[in-house]
């Protein structure tokens, strides 16, 4: 039996895979107030991840109970389960005890097969059913108690490091509208809109930051800190965020589609920068630069960024920025034997998968070895 209030989450559905049953009572505050049926196959399109409440599922299907007395015949049973309207039954009685009101009282459930294993005197197993003596059954597993063994239930099972930030599909394409518009080092003319898009899928991209009521100077609410060096950009999709800018330390609150940290996609420079910048944007050329010590390869903003609530932000570092430069160039390219090094894996990811490429950061220490070179009709610095 399920408590109505139960969410099915991968726990919870993993103890329903156990019990072996296709059909489980549902109750409200006590067992034997027993309020609707969830039939397995109700189960096929949940998935463990939405957490999705039992009752939503029950109200959705809403199958109907049947009820019988205690003392009712068998023969009056079967020729209700004959009816095809259910092969199960909730047993109650009419209880009498007591100085209060009359009440039913649920005494169990029957079944089809437990009918017809009375009037023929004999055990029905089927393949769900493992008993090693026919006189002797084995008790089910308890769905109020976890499996204990479900590991074959757990490969499926994402872990807590592999989790990631879910971001609707609604909210995933305003981001990539918003950016390739207002942002931009992310215009079509710099990154195509599939490859944008790939990039927002990637699930290192999308992350969120919790709030900590009793800990507000904690150092994970810190997205940047002044002369911190940083190699990433930040796009807030839901919460806000406080905005401490230059020597005289003034603060003010942004929220929701504010960006911070563009420099820091393109060339390094030792120059520090304002925190949202708009389209009047330093040209960078991403061509390798020689290593040299008296050039500092990091951004440094001259600004601070802290979280005042829980966070829903898109975070792109500079690698991940050069790649998707490298895959709208790939994809703009006719195919050439000279094109054949720059590949991109299709999906989510994109990543570099040059050798030539690699070679060239061996030999370049001081930047990233990736070289983009000038064609016509290209943005300036791109």
């Amino acid at each position: 039996m399920l408590d109505g209030s139960a969410v099915l989450d991968f726990g919870v559905l993993a103890s329903i895979m156990q019990s072996g049953y296709t059909r489980i009572p549902v109750y409200e505050e006590e067992r034997s107030n027993i309020v609707d049926m969830l039939y397995l196959k109700d189960l096929a399109f949940v998935d463990p991840e939405d957490c999705t409440p039992l009752s939503t599922i029950t109200r959705f299907y809403n199958h109907p109970l049947h009820f019988v007395f205690n003392d009712t015949k068998l023969d009056a049973v079967l020729e209700e389960f004959k009816r095809g309207k259910s092969h199960l039954a909730i047993v109650q009685k009419v209880n009498n005890e007591g100085e209060g009101d009359p009440f039913y009282e649920v005494l169990g459930l029957v079944t089809l097969e437990d009918v017809i294993e009375e009037i023929i005197k004999s055990e029905i197993l089927d393949e769900s059913e493992h008993y090693r003596d026919t006189t002797l059954r084995k008790k089910a597993a308890s769905l109020s108690v976890p499996p204990k063994h479900k590991e074959e239930f757990s490969l499926f099972k994402v872990s807590d490091e592999e989790y990631k930030v879910k971001i609707s599909p609604q909210l995933l394409l305003a981001t990539q509208r918003f950016l390739s518009r207002e942002v931009d080092v992310f215009s079509p003319g710099r990154i195509s809109e599939k490859v944008l898009l790939h990039l927002l899928k990637h699930p290192s991209v999308n992350q969120e930051v919790k709030f900590d009521e009793n800990n507000r100077l904690a150092a994970h609410h810190y997205l940047y800190q002044r002369s911190k060096p940083v190699d990433y950009f930040i796009l807030i999709l839901q919460g806000r965020v406080e905005v401490e800018i230059g020597k005289e330390g003034l603060k003010f609150e942004n929220g929701a589609f504010t960006y911070y940290g563009v420099s820091a996609l393109m060339a390094p420079s030792s120059v520090h920068h304002s925190p949202v910048s708009s389209c009047q944007l330093a040209c960078y050329d991403l061509q390798p630069e020689p290593a040299d010590s008296t050039r500092s390869s990091t951004y440094c903003p001259d600004y601070t960024v802290r979280a005042l609530s829980d966070l829903q932000l898109v975070k792109v570092t500079r690698l991940q920025y050069l790649n998707a430069l490298l895959a709208t160039r790939a994809q703009s390219l006719p195919p050439s034997p000279e094109n054949a090094d720059l590949q991109v894996i299709p999906g989510s990811q994109t990543r570099l998968l040059s050798d030539k490429t690699a070679a060239t950061a061996g030999s370049n220490p001081g930047r990233p070895g990736v070289q983009v070179e000038e064609s016509p009709g290209r943005n300036p610095g791109v």
